[in-house]
């Protein structure tokens, strides 16, 4: 059953002196804008039930989740910090007789909940602010990011043998299949080892036996891949069998590209991490990190400091294609307002142009692909094109904010929707923070 808030005050109110009963500055102003009854309206449009055991009050969980990310806490820290704070306890609405909710609790309420739930929440606490008349949506700044996926580096050889490994653990679940991977297991890690000590001399022998090594482990695990669909119509569990099965896929997915890299070829779409299916290679061009892996976030922050709008997008897409969709979601979250856009030169074409013209955007802060025409030449000599371009800059190091404050700069939940989630609370937190630190 769906409970939104907590049951009863606490009656261990009444003894405690008065200062304990007051919550420091900053999360008395975050619990105001939390206290908004909107907020529980996603929550029960997709899950209210009337029958079953009372669920953690949701009041309770949005605000365990924003002293998770806005001190950077793992989930069992949390639990002990929030355990050990009358404060926090009083925040959270966690009486102090009361259990707090163990660590496994939230992490499945954080994956029930999902990615799309963050986005409407985030909405929510924009038109709130927007009511305040703090935010006003008529000067915005965009810009993307690269979201890393919490993998190890990846090589042939490493994927190669990341297959092997989970083909092992989901075996090893199932009793009397008759196979076992020990001794693959083995002589694989023994060529890794191999691999690793003939990269130390960057000479073109050591290159080829490098090669020689990967064509080893590609065959190990092509053979181990054969062996295990011969013995998968033994495995009865349908939920086993389900994740071997795509164990298997991507296994084989990885085998087949690293085939094609040693036969030669540049395969598109690669798997980057079995952990991870949905991470990718991106190339942002920055001299420190040439290539990252992950997915890509896209973060929009409005004159007033706080993120409007945000992300996270599969692959490596152009900042171009997403200006039309950053434009459609703002004009949604403030019809007519928007009088000021600035972003890179990454988001600039000549149809973005004209599609910032038509819904009436007075100033356009994005430098011309090329030589631009006379009109728009014009109007990059005018001061207040520089001065919405020092404005875009500032993005940034709004960032760089996220990133230190908040850890946006690496997921550590995995997949498509983990990396939503991460990105949605993070951003949610920052907003959380910029208003309870606010005079």
């Amino acid at each position: 059953m769906l409970q939104l808030k907590p049951e009863t005050p606490d009656l261990w109110d009444s003894i405690l002196p008065e200062e304990l009963r007051k919550l420091p500055e900053e999360l008395a102003r975050v619990d105001i804008l939390l206290h908004d009854e909107r907020l529980m309206e996603p929550f029960v449009r997709r899950f209210a039930q009337t029958q079953g055991r009372p669920s953690l009050p949701i009041s309770t969980y949005l605000r365990l989740m924003y002293l998770k990310f806005r001190y950077k806490l793992g989930y069992e820290t949390l639990v002990e910090e929030v355990s050990d704070s009358i404060a926090w306890r009083r925040f959270c609405g966690i009486g102090y007789g009361q259990r707090v909710p163990d660590a496994s609790t939230l992490i499945k309420l954080t994956h029930k909940f999902g990615d799309d739930m963050l986005n409407e929440i985030n909405r929510l606490i924009i038109a709130n602010l927007r009511e305040r008349k703090i935010v006003r949506g008529r000067k915005i700044r965009t810009d993307t990011t690269v979201i890393a996926s919490d993998i190890h580096y990846p090589t042939d050889a490493g994927l190669l043998y990341d297959g092997l490994r989970r083909l092992r653990q989901k075996l090893v679940k199932v009793p009397g299949i008759g196979l076992r991977l020990g001794r693959t297991m083995t002589k694989a890690k023994k060529m890794i080892f191999s691999i690793a000590q003939a990269l130390r001399k960057p000479d073109a022998k050591s290159r080829e036996k490098v090669k020689r090594l990967n064509r080893r482990i590609l065959r190990i695990v092509r053979k181990t891949v054969i062996k295990v669909k011969r013995v998968l119509r033994k495995v009865k569990d349908p939920k086993v069998r389900g994740h071997l099965e795509m164990t298997l896929g991507l296994t084989d997915r990885v085998a087949g590209q690293t085939e094609e890299r040693l036969a030669g070829g540049k395969p598109t779409d690669k798997v980057v991490s079995l952990a991870d299916p949905g991470a990718r290679s991106i190339v942002k061009g920055k001299l420190a990190n040439p290539v990252e892996f992950g997915r890509v976030g896209q973060i929009t922050q409005d004159e007033s400091g706080y993120f409007t709008q945000y992300g996270v997008h599969n692959g490596n897409p152009g900042d171009v294609t997403l200006l039309p969709g950053i434009v459609e979601e703002h004009e949604r979250q403030f019809p007519r307002a928007l009088k000021e856009f600035a972003a890179d030169m990454g988001f600039s074409s000549k149809e973005n142009h004209d599609l910032l013209v038509d819904r009436r955007v007075r100033r356009i802060g994005m430098a011309w692909r090329g030589i631009p025409p006379p009109n728009i030449r014009a109007k990059q000599q005018r001061p207040w094109f520089k001065t919405l371009m020092a404005f875009r800059a500032g993005i940034e190091g709004s960032l760089s904010f996220l990133s230190r404050k908040f850890g946006l700069k690496r997921s550590m939940f995995r997949g498509d929707v983990g990396s939503g989630v991460w990105v949605g609370w993070c951003v949610i937190a920052a907003n959380l923070y910029r208003f309870g630190r606010s005079p």
